[in-house]
This record gives structure tokens, sequence and C-alpha cells, in this order.
């Protein structure tokens, strides 16, 4: 009888139960987490596939729900400009009614009354529409308030308008400030027949031009309004309220008062801190047995004040007691402005993402503002008080409504596409999850089939191992007996 090698019988049927564990272990793991591909050892180039697959799935989910937002934010926005549209009629139909002759004064106050209130209404939803923090209809360039200088604003906000007259009151009050930067600065004022004059300080208290309040011959409004001398010119003129800085204090060691002999473009001139300054002076200090200053060269009422380029912040000034018109003209007009702490609500162009595959650049659409506030659509200085007016209001109406309808129809536009887009990204997530789970995700029969074959195998091999492990003495006795 031959012999049996219980030591080589034992040793194989140790590496083939270890084979077996692994084999059945593998598959335990499969089917717990339904993943044939659970480590890179399993595969590693499916294993690369798939995860560029669940990533596009994924991109593809953050995009839909991103999509879903920029519709929310079409709607709202759209919902808005439905209600602006509908003011814009109505207010259509009173500027046609107030445009009727017929009506008295007072049926064309009544009209433009209820316009007023529906502009308000345009504005006020401009403003009010918002949604995930942003204001698709408001503004999109907010004007910042200015930068006030003490009580003291820049001329731009006195003067909005080149060359047109305004009318303010006289005093010892400063009327605005030049900012640096400024340039080819003319200043004219007419004092109406009063006397008002222009004076021109730096912001530490040096007197430019303008009429003189010490020395031989004081100006006689200087006089009047109680500045005799320049301790009460420091004290009551050079103040923080009229933009001056703290410790300024009155220096007239380069004022220019124009001369006699008057000339509107200029009769005396100064340079100072690389600016080159013309002063006309009015003239009326110099006639022959005037009482007082009466702000009248002869005939002429006008000074004018003339600067090339404003090196620093300079004052303006217009002393009197009554009232004056004024007009300017300039080069460049800078207008300083603060940042609030509030920020002024505004639209702004926003970007939606409608592609961001696996390898690709992030596809975006950027939708343009819409802004539907009463500056942007030309309706901020209309009204229907007359006939005239009323007519001017129909023509901005339109235009007013074709745009507002232009901004819907890029609304509609923009949510029929987001939408086509959802639907295709669905049908995509769908196909690449589908492909993804035939890469990895186990096969429950075949994995259950390994799993019964393994513990067969794993069954018998123990037994084996069992009778391998008796002694061989014990074996040879079973087999003679």
């Amino acid at each position: 009888m031959p012999s049996i090698n219980y030591d080589n019988m034992t040793g194989l049927n140790l590496t083939l139960r270890a084979a077996t564990a692994s084999t059945l272990e593998e598959s335990i793991q499969r089917l717990s987490s339904g993943l044939r591909i659970n480590s890179a050892k399993d595969d590693a180039a499916g294993q690369a596939i798939a995860n560029r697959m669940r990533a596009n799935v994924n991109a593809d989910t953050v995009v839909s729900r991103g999509l879903d937002d920029a519709i929310s934010m079409a709607q709202t926005a759209d919902g808005g400009l439905n209600t602006i549209s509908e003011l814009l009629i109505r207010a259509k139909s009173l500027a046609i009614q107030s445009g009727n002759s017929t009506l008295s004064a007072s049926d064309h106050q009544s009209i433009d009354n209820e316009y007023q209130s529906i502009l308000k209404s345009i504005q006020a939803i401009s403003e009010g529409t918002e949604i995930f923090g942003r204001y698709p209809l408001a503004t999109d360039s907010p004007e910042l308030p200015p930068e006030l200088i003490g009580n003291v604003p820049p001329l731009s906000v006195k003067f909005p308008a080149q060359g047109t007259n305004y009318t303010f009151s006289s005093g010892i009050v400063s009327l605005a400030y030049i900012p640096a930067g400024a340039t080819n600065i003319t200043l004219t004022m007419d004092s109406l027949g009063l006397d008002d004059d222009i004076q021109l300080f730096t912001r530490d208290g040096k007197h430019l031009a303008g009429t003189p309040l010490t020395g031989s011959d004081p100006d006689y409004t200087w006089k009047s309004r109680g500045i005799t001398d320049s301790t009460k010119a420091t004290s009551k003129v050079l103040t923080a309220a009229n933009g001056f800085q703290s410790g300024a204090t009155y220096d007239d060691s380069q004022l220019i008062e124009g001369g006699a002999s008057w000339a509107l473009n200029g009769s005396a001139t100064l340079n100072y801190n690389g600016m080159t300054i013309r002063y006309s002076g009015d003239g009326d200090r110099y006639e022959t047995g005037r009482a007082f200053n009466d702000g009248s060269n002869g005939t002429n009422r006008l000074e004018r004040l003339k600067i090339d380029k404003a090196s620093e912040d300079l004052i303006v000034m217009v002393l009197g007691s009554g009232s004056f018109t004024s007009n300017l003209t300039w080069g460049d007009l800078p207008t300083p402005t603060i940042t609030p702490t509030t920020p002024p609500k505004q639209s702004r162009p926003w970007e939606v993402v409608t592609s961001a595959n696996y390898g690709d650049d992030v596809k975006a659409v950027t939708l343009a503002t819409t802004p539907s506030d009463l500056k942007s659509l030309g309706l901020a200085q209309t009204d229907l008080r007359s006939t005239g007016t009323a007519s001017v209001a129909m023509g901005l109406l339109d235009k007013a409504l074709d745009k507002i309808s232009g901004y819907r129809a890029q609304y509609g536009a923009s949510i029929n596409r987001f939408e086509s887009n959802k639907s295709v990204l669905a049908q995509q997530g769908i196909a690449t999850q589908a492909a993804q789970s035939r890469i990895q995700d186990a096969d429950y029969a075949l994995e259950a089939s390994k799993m019964a074959k393994a513990q067969i195998l794993q069954q018998g091999q123990d037994a084996v191992l069992k009778v391998a492990n008796q002694s061989a003495q014990n074996i040879l006795a079973l087999l003679r007996s």
C-alpha cells in the first residue's frame, strides 16, 4: 500500500483554503457593498472610468439645482416687470388724457398727482424686487452720495448742467467746493443789483480772490455782516461747517480783488500752488461817489472767477445779503463720492452655469442687467402738468414700455433655455448612471453563486484538514481494521 505524505497534504490544503477564503471574502464584500469595484486592485481602469462618470453625474445634479435657482430668479424679475408694464400702460392713458387742452390747470394737476404716484410705485418695485439677495430690476449705476467737506458739497451738486443759470442765496456760508483735479473752471455770477461778491479760499484759510475785509479800504459787505478783522473772519467764516480745516486762520496776503478797470474775463491774476486764478472783481468798489457797494459796475452786474486747474480743494463763497444767479462751465469736474455703510441696491449681470463635465471647460450663460428704475427708463423728470409736458411724457412712456417688453422677452427666452438644459441634463444623468452601474456595480447572481461555491469548498477543506491533523498511526489503524 503506498504511503501517504500528510505534510504535503496539509500544506496544499492550507494553500487552497487561503485562496477559497480570499474568494469568499471578495464575494461577501461585493454583495454587502453592491459594488464590483471596491478598491483599485479590483479593476483600476474600471474605477477611473466610473469615478469620471460619478463626477459628471454629481456635477449635473448641482448644475440642475443652479438652473432651478436661475429659473426662479427670472420668474421673480418677470413678475415685477409685468406689474411695471401695467403701470406704464395706465400712465400712458393719463398722459393722453392730460394732452387734452380743454382741461383746466387743476384738472392737469389732479392727473399729474396720480401719474406721480404711479412713478413712485415703479421706483418702489424696481428697488423692492429681490431674490437670493439680488435686485434684478434695480439701477445698474447707482448714484453714490457726494462727499461733503463739512456741510459743503462739490460744485457738481450745485451745478448739475454746464452753462445753466441756478439761483442761490448769498451770505457767509460756503456755496460749494472745487475738488482737486477740476480743470477749466469758469464761475459766472449775476448779483441781481445787490452787493454779492465771489470769494475764493483754500481750506487752511488763505483768501485768494474776492473783496478785502482788512486794510485801508475794507469792503462794505464784510462790515455789514460783522466781519471787520481777521480774528472775526477766522471765528465766523473759517468754520468746519464751511469746509475749512481745523486750525485754519485767515490770511489775505495772496488776495486778488480785481482792479478799477473791470474786465469780465479777469482784471487780476494770481499764480498759486500751480494754479492760475483770474478774477474780474465787481468794479463797483471803485465807482466815484458811491455810498456803498450796490453790486453793479455801471450797468453790468456780473462777476467771473476762472481757474485753469485746481491743485487742491478750494472753497467758494458768495458774500452778501440777498440772492444771485450763477452758472458754471468746466473741462473736467470730478464728483468725490462716499460709499454708504449700507450698499445701494444695484442690479448686476449674473452668470448661470449650464455645463461642467469632467475635463471640459465650465460653460455658463451671462444675463445682462435689466434696470427698471425711473432714471433707467427715462421717466425721472416727467410730469403731466400741461399739454406740453404730457406730450413729452407720452413719447418717453412708449420707449419705457418697449424697454420693459424687451426685458421680459429676455427673461422668457432664458427660462425656456434653462428648462431645456435641465431636460438634457436629466437624460444625460440617466444614461451616465446606467453606464456607471454596468462598470461598477456587482452582479448579485454571479457573486452569490461564487460565495456559495467558496463556502462549500471551504467546508470540505476544513473537513480534510481535520482528518489530516490526526496522527498517521490512527489513520493506518483505521485503514487496517
